[in-house]
C-alpha cells in the first residue's frame, strides 16, 4: 500500500474533459515516478446525467466548427426559427433576448467577425488541432494498456486516421457520410472533400449507390429511394443525395464513461494515510456544485480552497502537496467561470437535442441484424446528425444527436418546443435511412412515411426511444477556452487551469484540448500548442488589442 501521494489535482467538472485532465495528470505522475491524488466534483447526481453521456459522439476534425454562425450570420440566422433551414431563433425561452450575457455575445461575434484575417486564422488553427485530436485518439488507444484498450473496444470505439495500409474498406479510419434533402448535394460533398484532403487525408471521394450498398448493404433502402439511373443505364445519385467517403470515427460515451472512471480508480490506487486509514487516490464526487473559490490572500493569485453550496466548511488541502492544481472543466454549464470570479471571454449555449432508440428484435429476424454496425453523419440542410446504429444486447441501438439553436445564458427544456420538434425530426431521418429497423419499433410499415408526434411518443412509452436536450458551450469566437485562468482584474492564478467551451467539439477535440491546456505549464509549449494557448486565453475579447 502506497504512502500518501505527492501531487494532488483538484477538477471542477465531471465530464470528459474532467476525466480526461485526470487521465493525462497520472500519465505524467507515473512518467516522473511520483504518486497521484485526483478528486473530481461534479454537479449532476451520477455520470449518466452529463451531457456527454447523452450523446453519440463522432470522432471528427472538423466538428468544432459548425457551432458559432461567423459576424453577420449569426443576426441573420437569429431572424430565421431553428426548424426553417439556417435558423437558430427560439420563441419560447423567457427573457431570452434580455439577457446580458446573450447581448454581450451576440455584440462580440459581431465585432470579430469584420477581421477576415483574424477569421481565417483561427480556422486554420482549428482544423490543425482537430487533426492533432484525431491523432492523439488513436496514440492513447495504441499505446493503452490492455484494460483500457477493451474497455474502448467495448465502447465501440473507431478511430479517425489515414489508413497507413491504403485499404479502403470501413472501420478503417473512414467511413460514410449521407448527404440528402440538400440543394447541389454534390458541390456540398466537393467541399467536404476539398478541406479534408488539405488536411492531408488523401482518400476521401464521393461513392456511387451501388459502392455504398457494397461497403454497407444496410443502406441500400436509402441508395434506392435517393437514386435513379442515369442515361446508360447506370444508378446514380438524384440532385439533391450524395455519399462521402470521409475521415471519420465514434464512441459510444454511455458505455465509456462509467468504465473509465472504474480504470482511473484502479489504476490510481489507494494509500494509507497518517491515521492509518486507506483511501482512493481517485475520487468523483458528486453534487458538488462549487459556490466560492477562496485565495491566499487579497492579490487572489493562488487559489487555497473550494466552498460547496450547501456546505459552509471550505474545502483545504489537509496535506502539504509537493504540488496541487486545480482545472476548472464547467462545459456546458456556462458563465461558470465568470460567477466565480476568473474572467471568461463573451459565452452562450448553443441547445442540441439526442435521440436514442433500443429496438426490441423477434427471434427469427436476429441473424439478419447481427451484422449491424455502423457510424457516420446524415447531413440535411441545416441539420447535421452524428450517428451510431449497431446490433447491441440482442437490440437494435441507434443514437443521433445534432442540430443547434441559440440559448445565450438559458438552459433548454425537454418539453419546449426545439427539443420537440428536432426530436422528431430525427426519428424521421433514422426512418429514411433505416425504414425497416422504425417498421419493426412501431410495428407497423414506415417506409415512405412522414412519423408524426404520436409514433414519438409511442416509442417513447414503449421505452423504445429516449429523448434528450442539453447545451454546448461556446465563446464568442468558437475557440476552446484553455491554459491559464485569470481573475477579473486579469491576473494570472498561480495553481489553477481552464479547459471548456469546447461547444460541438466536447468529445472530438478532447484530448487535444486537454493537452493544450496542460501546455500552459510550460515554458517553451510547441508551435501548435502556443497558438492555441494564445487564442484560447480565458481573458480574449473582441476588441482589436486582443487579437492577432
Amino acid at each position: 500500500m502506497k504512502s500518501r501521494p505527492q501531487r494532488k489535482l483538484s477538477v471542477i467538472g465531471g465530464g470528459i474533459i474532467g476525466l480526461m485532465e485526470v487521465y493525462f495528470e497520472f500519465l505524467e505522475s507515473k512518467k516522473i515516478n511520483e504518486t497521484l491524488r485526483a478528486t473530481v466534483y461534479e454537479k449532476n447526481k451520477t455520470i449518466s446525467e452529463t451531457t456527454t453521456a447523452h450523446l453519440v459522439p463522432s470522432l471528427t476534425p472538423d466538428e468544432i466548427l459548425s457551432v458559432v454562425p461567423r459576424g453577420e450570420d449569426l443576426s441573420k440566422k437569429l431572424k430565421i426559427l431553428f426548424n426553417e433551414p439556417g435558423g437558430i431563433r427560439v420563441d419560447d425561452v423567457p427573457e431570452l433576448k434580455n439577457s446580458k450575457p446573450a447581448i454581450e455575445f451576440i455584440k462580440q461575434v459581431q465585432e470579430i467577425g469584420s477581421d477576415e484575417k483574424s477569421h481565417n486564422h483561427r480556422t486554420k488553427v482549428l482544423l490543425e488541432m482537430g487533426k492533432a485530436g484525431m491523432e492523439l485518439w488513436k496514440y492513447i488507444y495504441d499505446t493503452a494498456d490492455s484494460q483500457l484498450q477493451k474497455i474502448m473496444r467495448e465502447s465501440n470505439f473507431n478511430s479517425c486516421h489515414e489508413p497507413n495500409n491504403n485499404k479502403d474498406k470501413l472501420y478503417n479510419g473512414y467511413r460514410i457520410d449521407l448527404i440528402y434533402k440538400v440543394a447541389d448535394a454534390k458541390k456540398k460533398a466537393e467541399n467536404m472533400i476539398s478541406e479534408y484532403k488539405q488536411l492531408n487525408y488523401s482518400q476521401c471521394k464521393i461513392l456511387s449507390p451501388n459502392e455504398v450498398i457494397d461497403r454497407d448493404p444496410f443502406l441500400s433502402d436509402f441508395c434506392s429511394q435517393n437514386s435513379t439511373h442515369g442515361k446508360n443505364g447506370e444508378i446514380i445519385w438524384k440532385n439533391d443525395a450524395i455519399a462521402v467517403w470521409r475521415p471519420g470515427g465514434c464512441i459510444d460515451t454511455q458505455i465509456f464513461l462509467p468504465k473509465f472512471i472504474a480504470y482511473l480508480k484502479e489504476k490510481l490506487g489507494q494509500y494509507i494515510n497518517e491515521s492509518g486509514k486507506v483511501k482512493d487516490c481517485f475520487r468523483i464526487k458528486f453534487e458538488r456544485y462549487v459556490s466560492e473559490v477562496t485565495y491566499n490572500d487579497s492579490k487572489k493569485d493562488k487559489i487555497n480552497g473550494l466552498l460547496f453550496f450547501g456546505n459552509s466548511k471550505i474545502k483545504h488541502d489537509k496535506y502539504p502537496y509537493s504540488s496541487s492544481h486545480y482545472v476548472f472543466c464547467p462545459g456546458e454549464n456556462v458563465g461558470e467561470l465568470n460567477r466565480l470570479g476568473f474572467h471568461e471571454p463573451a459565452y452562450a449555449r448553443f441547445a442540441g437535442a439526442s435521440l436514442m432508440l433500443n429496438i426490441p428484435i423477434p427471434l427469427q429476424k436476429l441473424d439478419a441484424f447481427k451484422k449491424l454496425n455502423h457510424y457516420m453523419e446524415v447531413h440535411q440542410e441545416g441539420v447535421v446528425l452524428a450517428w451510431q446504429a449497431r446490433f447491441k444486447d440482442n437490440k437494435i441501438f441507434i443514437g443521433v444527436a445534432g442540430t443547434k439553436a441559440f440559448y445565450g445564458d438559458k438552459k433548454p427544456d425537454i418539453q419546449q418546443a426545439f427539443a420537440k420538434n428536432r426530436n422528431l425530426l430525427q426519428l424521421n431521418m433514422i426512418n429514411e435511412v433505416l425504414p425497416e429497423c422504425i417498421s419493426l419499433a412501431l410495428g407497423k410499415n414506415t417506409k415512405g412515411q412522414s412519423l408524426t408526434d404520436s409514433d414519438l411518443t409511442c416509442l417513447e412509452q414503449k421505452n423504445i426511444a429516449i429523448r434528450w436536450v442539453g447545451s454546448r458551450a461556446a465563446a464568442y469566437d468558437g475557440f476552446p477556452t484553455v491554459g491559464s485562468l485569470y481573475n477579473k482584474e486579469h491576473t494570472k492564478i498561480k495553481n489553477a487551469r481552464t479547459t471548456t467551451h469546447l461547444s460541438s467539439g466536447g468529445v472530438s477535440f478532447s484530448l487535444i484540448s486537454v493537452k493544450s491546456s496542460r501546455k500552459a505549464e510550460e515554458n517553451e509549449p510547441d508551435l501548435l500548442s502556443t497558438d492555441i494557448l494564445k487564442l484560447g486565453r480565458s481573458d480574449r475579447t473582441s476588441t482589436p488589442r486582443s487579437r492577432l
